[in-house]
C-alpha cells in the first residue's frame, strides 16, 4: 500500500523501537517511584503507548496477560464519556472495570490521552496492581459472591480534568483503602510513568510529523500482522480441543468448574470457543469477555511470534467465542478477583489442544501460574500490613528440555527475603524445590517450591489461592501430570493440616507455620523415553526420588552411587511399555 509521507524501512524500524524505548522508560518509572513493593519488586504492572484509535504500537516488557488488555480500558473510557472527542489535554482517567477492562478491581488502569496542536494523537497507559481497595476483606476475598465484597470500583474517573488533580477522588480513595500511604503513593507512581510517556511520545511524533509517524504506526501494525499470519500458516489447519478444570468456585468447594477450548484453525484465521466452560457460578471465578480475549491472544503470540515485541498487528486474524452465560464473560455484580484460575487454565487448555498440530512449539501445563497469597495483621501502632506473595512452581516440559524449576511469569520476580523478614513478623524457615513435583516425561516437569512462613506475632490471617488439586497441571503427548498445589497448615508439634485450595481470613496463631507448596509442571512425551542417565542425575540432585525413578521412569538406580542398574532398567521398561499400550486398547467383548 503507498502513502503519502511513508518512510523508509529504516526509518520505521526507528519509530517502532524508539516506542518500546519509551514503554521500557515508563517502565522504570513506575518501578522505582512505587510504594507497595508488589509493584516495585514484584512487577504486577504493565505499560505502554497506543495510538488516537486505542491501538497497541508498544508495550514494556512485563505481565504478558497484560498484553492486550489495556486497550479494552481505553476504549470503554470512550464508551463511558460520550466518545473521543470528550478528552480534553490534560486529562488523566482511572478504570478498574471487572467487567469491561481488567482481571479485578485491584488492577486500576490509569490513561492519559496525548494530545499535539490540540489534536488527540494517542495515549500512555499504565496499568498497576494496588494492594487493597477496600471489599470485605483485606487484599480480595475468594469466597466473595458478588462485586461489592472485593473494593471499590473507579469506572472511567477522571483524575486529572484539563491538567488539574481532582483532590476529591483522592479522598475517596483514601477513605476506602485499608493502606492509603501506599495506594495514593502508587497513584503518584503511574502519574509520573504516564507523563514521561506523553513526553517521550510527542518527541518522536515532533520528530518525524504527524503524518509520517502515522504513516509509520500503521506499517508497523501491518508488519505485525504479516510475521503472525506467516506464522498461522505453518499450522494445519483443523479443528482441536482440550480441557481441564478449576477445583471450585470457592463456595461450593465440592463442585469442579469445568474449561474447555475447541480450537479451529483455517488458511487465514484462528478462531478459540469457549462454550464447553463452565456456566456462571456463585463464587468469584468469573472474567470478562475483553480479558478473557486478552489472553487467548497472548496465548497465540507465544505459539506463533514469540520474540516479536507485541503490537495490535499481530492479533488481526484471532477471534474469540464467548457464550453469554459463561465464567469468561463476567456480568455485573458477579465476584472477579480470582477469575485469573481460569485464565490461567485457559492458557494451558488452548496449548495443549494445538500439541498435536505444532508438537515443536507447545509445553505442557504449568503449576498455574498465580498462587496468590496475602499474610495480614497489624503493627504494634495499630497500622495494616500486607504481605504479599505469588510464588513460583514448576512449568511443563518442553519439546527439547526439562520446564523451569520454581518459575514466576512475565517480568513478575520473587520478593526478597530479607525484605520480607525485615518489614513483616515472619520468618522463613523453609524455602526449597519440591522433591518428585515434577511431572514425568521425556523431558520433565519443572519442580514446585515449598515456601514455609513461621508466625511471629497474634492477630494474623491470611487469603491464599492455589488452585489445582483437583485437576493438577497435565502432560502432553503422554507426559504425566504434575501432583497441584497444596496449602498446610503445621503446628509446632508437627501436626499438619491441609486446607482448601482457596481461603479468606483464615486465622494463625503465633508458632504456627503456613506452608505454601506449589505445583510442579506437566510432562512432555512418555517417562520411559527419558535417557536413563538424566534420570539417575535428577535423582542425585534431589529432584526426583529413587522410588518415582523405579516405578515411572522405569530407571532402576543403584543407591550406592546412583548409577543406573542397566539390565533391571531395561526389564522395568518393557514391563511399563506393555502395561501402557494394554491400557491404550479399547475395551471390547469377549465371545466363548
Amino acid at each position: 500500500m503507498n502513502r503519502p509521507n511513508a518512510l523508509d524501512p529504516v526509518s520505521i524500524e526507528i519509530v517502532r523501537n524508539a516506542l518500546i524505548s519509551a514503554a521500557v522508560e515508563m517502565s522504570i518509572v513506575l518501578k522505582r517511584t512505587a510504594y507497595n513493593y508488589i509493584i516495585n519488586e514484584g512487577q504486577d504492572f504493565s505499560v505502554g503507548l497506543f495510538n488516537e484509535l486505542g491501538e497497541t504500537l508498544a508495550q514494556a516488557p512485563g505481565l504478558p496477560e497484560f498484553v492486550c488488555d489495556i486497550p479494552s480500558a481505553i476504549h470503554s473510557i470512550i464508551d463511558d464519556i460520550g466518545g473521543i472527542g470528550s478528552f480534553d489535554e490534560g486529562d488523566i482517567y482511572l478504570t478498574n472495570d471487572p467487567y469491561a477492562n481488567t482481571f479485578h478491581v485491584h488492577d486500576v488502569n490509569l490513561i492519559k490521552p496525548v494530545f499535539l496542536a490540540g489534536d488527540l494523537i494517542g495515549f500512555s497507559c499504565a496499568r498497576a496492581h494496588w494492594h487493597d481497595l477496600g471489599g470485605a476483606s483485606g487484599a480480595g476475598s475468594m469466597q466473595a459472591t458478588e462485586v461489592f465484597q472485593e473494593g471499590v470500583i473507579l469506572r472511567s474517573v477522571r483524575l486529572y480534568r484539563a491538567g488539574q488533580l481532582n483532590e476529591d477522588i483522592l479522598r475517596i480513595i483514601r477513605e476506602n483503602t485499608r493502606l492509603p500511604d501506599g495506594v495514593l503513593g502508587d497513584i503518584r507512581a503511574q502519574v509520573g510513568a504516564c507523563k514521561i510517556g506523553e513526553q517521550r511520545y510527542l518527541e518522536i511524533v515532533e520528530r518525524f510529523g504527524v503524518s509520517r509517524f502515522q504513516s509509520a504506526s500503521q506499517q508497523i501494525l501491518e508488519n505485525g500482522e504479516r510475521q503472525a499470519r506467516e506464522a498461522l500458516a505453518r499450522i494445519p489447519n483443523g479443528i482441536f480441543e482440550a480441557e481441564t478444570c478449576l477445583d471450585n468456585d470457592g463456595i461450593d468447594l465440592e463442585r469442579p468448574l469445568p474449561v474447555k477450548v475447541v480450537v479451529t484453525v483455517d488458511d487465514d484465521s484462528i478462531n478459540i470457543d469457549v462454550g464447553g466452560s463452565a456456566a456462571w457460578c456463585a463464587g468469584p471465578m468469573h472474567a470478562n469477555k475483553n480479558t478473557t480475549t486478552s489472553i487467548c491472544r497472548m496465548v497465540f503470540k507465544m505459539l506463533t511470534t514469540p520474540t516479536e515485541p507485541a503490537n495490535e498487528g499481530h492479533f488481526r486474524m484471532v477471534s474469540v467465542t464467548i457464550p453469554d452465560e459463561c465464567i469468561f464473560n463476567a456480568k455485573r455484580p458477579q465476584g472477579t478477583w480470582p477469575g485469573f484460575f481460569a485464565l490461567e487454565a485457559l492458557i494451558d487448555v488452548i496449548k495443549r489442544a494445538l500439541a498435536e498440530a505444532i508438537p515443536d512449539r507447545v509445553n505442557a501445563d504449568d503449576y498455574g501460574k498465580c498462587t496468590p497469597a496475602h499474610i495480614k495483621g497489624s503493627y504494634p501502632d495499630g497500622s495494616i500490613f500486607f504481605l504479599a506473595d505469588t510464588e513460583g512452581g514448576g512449568w511443563g516440559g518442553k519439546p527439547f528440555e526439562d520446564g523451569e524449576n520454581a518459575m514466576l511469569f512475565g517480568d513478575v520476580r520473587i520478593t526478597p527475603v530479607e525484605l520480607l523478614e525485615s518489614k513483616y513478623p515472619v520468618r522463613l524457615t523453609q524455602y526449597r524445590l519440591r522433591p518428585d513435583s515434577g511431572g514425568p516425561g521425556r523431558w520433565r516437569g519443572g519442580l514446585g517450591v515449598i515456601k514455609d512462613y513461621l508466625c511471629l506475632a497474634p492477630g494474623v490471617n491470611f487469603n491464599a489461592g492455589l488452585d489445582r488439586q483437583v485437576c493438577p497441571p497435565q502432560g502432553v503427548l503422554g507426559g504425566g501430570s504434575a501432583p497441584g498445589n497444596r496449602i498446610v497448615i503445621k503446628d509446632a508439634d508437627g501436626t499438619e493440616t491441609v486446607l482448601p485450595s482457596k481461603v479468606t481470613d483464615y486465622p494463625v496463631d503465633p508458632g504456627q507455620t503456613i506452608s505454601f507448596q506449589t505445583a510442579g509442571g506437566g510432562g512432555y512425551a512418555s517417562p520411559t523415553e527419558r535417557d536413563p542417565d538424566l534420570v539417575a542425575h535428577d535423582v542425585r540432585l534431589g529432584l526426583v526420588s529413587s522410588r518415582q525413578a523405579r516405578s515411572v521412569y522405569g530407571v532402576a538406580i543403584n543407591e550406592a552411587n546412583n548409577s543406573v542398574i542397566l539390565n533391571e532398567t531395561k526389564r522395568l521398561r518393557q514391563s511399563l511399555n506393555a502395561n501402557q499400550r494394554t491400557d491404550s486398547l479399547p475395551q471390547t467383548a469377549v465371545c466363548s
